[in-house]
């Protein structure tokens, strides 16, 4: 949200915001994944952020991220959806909101 110039009041009305979904579950990300995502930035080209989210879908065996960063296209093992593609669904979503 930064990168779109989004200040800490916008980022924390979007974060308040995700309480309110009941079937919204969480994930933290280990030091041993955080390792690994490093291997994906120079695999893939992809940020740190990027890197981390596919290493998280990697544990948890996802192989669909309903984003709008194109930079998940780069990634053969995953499809990226469009968000208003994925109305209704029960997907790993990561990007902006």
């Amino acid at each position: 949200m930064e990168r779109e110039g989004k200040g800490p009041s916008e980022l924390s009305l979007f974060l308040s915001s995700l309480l309110g979904y009941r079937s919204l579950h969480t994930y933290s990300s280990s030091l041993h994944d955080r390792i690994e995502a490093i291997k994906h930035m120079q695999r893939f080209n992809l940020d740190f952020d990027d890197s981390v989210a596919y290493q998280t879908m990697k544990r948890l065996r996802a192989n669909e991220i309903v984003s709008f960063d194109k930079d998940f296209d780069r990634i053969s093992d995953i499809k990226r959806i469009e968000p208003r593609a994925a109305l209704g669904s029960s997907l790993v979503i990561y990007g902006r909101p």
